[in-house]
């Protein structure tokens, strides 16, 4: 059996390590002159720095215990906050703080409107958080930040996503916060960023990886279950024949190449990275700017995660949505009104574009992705692993184990091959979340 892998990021190298030993021929196709995708990290200044900051969250033992055995990793307490109207507050958020922060009038709005709340049809995010928190909460903070996120207004939003990322919280859950929407500890590595751990399952499959190998067309071979792909390389266009595809790519433009027209977008990111003169700006992992004013989401402090770098200075991450509205000297004076550093302190910068950072969840969302899974049926031997291909916002853990199940379901001959499944979206980061005792921003 011939097994095409597309794409070698966390979840195209992932599902090529865990089928490396098996007897079967397999591929990666990878159209980037490297490996890691959004997993990989890179050294600037002397820091190791990832593009943008992620997280590995889980309580299985037997996945985590795997995944530290590729790379040495640090148990890290999370630390971050969210600046809002310009206040500082806990991330996650405490509804007492909330009101404590913003008291006489906001505190009052919030009470209020939470207390004489009207019912909607939930058919919007934003009627979501009207029925469920009121308008006080929504104008403050989810109204904001989700629009400024995905780019269109709250009520253009899918009631999905806010299900998804939305808890009324027990009284347990109040307490202890171990649930991976409001996880209090991560696991990340005692070198090179998120990025080493592509970087070791690269080790391991370097032989089966095709850099530059860019696939512009798929079809059902006639007559089997397979399939013909073509692929652009340096040295002229190629075509490969797979009895099995794992495919990483983006689902629209995966769908497009194999003749479905799926109308589900993807938001841009800019990401800048700042050198600052200083030994740190801030003791935070990361930290949001929640107020749509802003075009700043969210900024990480990699010295944090890892004691890396000069010692005198600091490297921060700062992603933006609205590229639009971007400019360095923008983001700049965001973070001096922040108090977060003086404009003379940024002593270099670098961008980077990612034209693929966040699935949008707009009101056309259930009904594509119902078109896409009634499609996909029809192709088991095309399985979607990752954020990109899931239109799902997954984490490290999360694609390390879905490659890992799809994998060991491709080597079981015996058994019937279960393509994974299309937009099977877990509680990650990406936007805010919020219960009535805590909320929390993207993470």
């Amino acid at each position: 059996m011939k097994i095409g892998i597309l794409g070698a990021g966390i979840a195209g190298l992932s599902s090529a390590y865990f089928l490396r030993n098996s007897p079967h021929n397999v591929q990666v196709h990878e159209a980037d002159t490297r490996v890691g995708g959004l997993a990989r990290s890179f050294n600037w200044h002397g820091f190791d720095c990832d593009i943008a900051p992620h997280r590995l969250f889980t309580d299985d033992k037997e996945l985590l215990a795997e995944m530290l055995a590729l790379v040495p990793m640090k148990e890290v307490r999370r630390k971050s906050r969210i600046y809002l109207r310009g206040k500082w507050i806990q991330d996650p958020v405490n509804a007492v703080e909330m009101v404590l922060k913003f008291f006489p009038f906001t505190s009052y709005n919030i009470v209020r409107h939470f207390l004489f709340r009207k019912q909607y049809p939930e058919d919007s995010f934003e009627a979501l958080v009207l029925n469920q928190f009121g308008e006080g909460l929504n104008d403050l903070f989810f109204k904001p930040y989700s629009e400024k996120l995905f780019g269109i207004p709250a009520n253009q939003i899918s009631a999905v996503w806010g299900r998804r990322k939305i808890r009324v919280a027990g009284l347990r859950d109040m307490l202890r916060r171990n649930s991976r929407l409001y996880f209090k500890r991560f696991y990340y590595p005692m070198q090179n960023g998120y990025g080493a751990t592509c970087d070791r399952l690269y080790d391991d499959v370097k032989d089966l990886v095709r850099l530059e190998s860019r696939l512009v067309a798929i079809a059902p071979k006639p007559n089997s279950d397979g399939y013909i792909c073509r692929f652009e390389t340096p040295q002229g266009t190629i075509e490969e024949e797979y009895d099995q595809i794992i495919s990483s790519l983006p689902l629209s433009l995966f769908a497009k190449l194999i003749g479905l027209k799926l109308s589900l977008r993807f938001r841009p990111a800019r990401i800048t990275y700042l050198l600052v003169n200083r030994p740190r700006a801030t003791d935070n992992h990361w930290f949001y700017f929640a107020d749509k004013e802003f075009i700043i989401n969210r900024v990480a402090e990699f010295k944090n995660f890892v004691e890396n770098g000069p010692s005198d200075k600091t490297v921060l991450c700062c992603e933006v949505t609205d590229v639009d509205r971007w400019s360095l000297d923008e983001v700049v004076k965001e973070l001096a009104e922040a108090k977060i550093l003086n404009k003379e302190d940024v002593l270099d910068s670098m961008v980077m574009d990612i034209p693929h950072a966040y699935p949008v969840y707009d009101l056309a969302y259930e009904e594509q992705m119902q078109i896409a899974q009634r499609f996909f049926v029809n192709h088991p031997n095309i399985h979607h692993v990752g954020r990109h291909a899931q239109f799902a916002h997954k984490d490290i853990d999360e694609i390390f184990e879905e490659a890992k199940r799809i994998s060991t379901v491709i080597m079981d001959r015996n058994g019937a091959v279960q393509a994974a499944p299309v937009g099977a979206v877990h509680d990650a980061d990406s936007g805010a979340a919020v219960s009535l005792a805590s909320a929390r921003g993207a993470a």
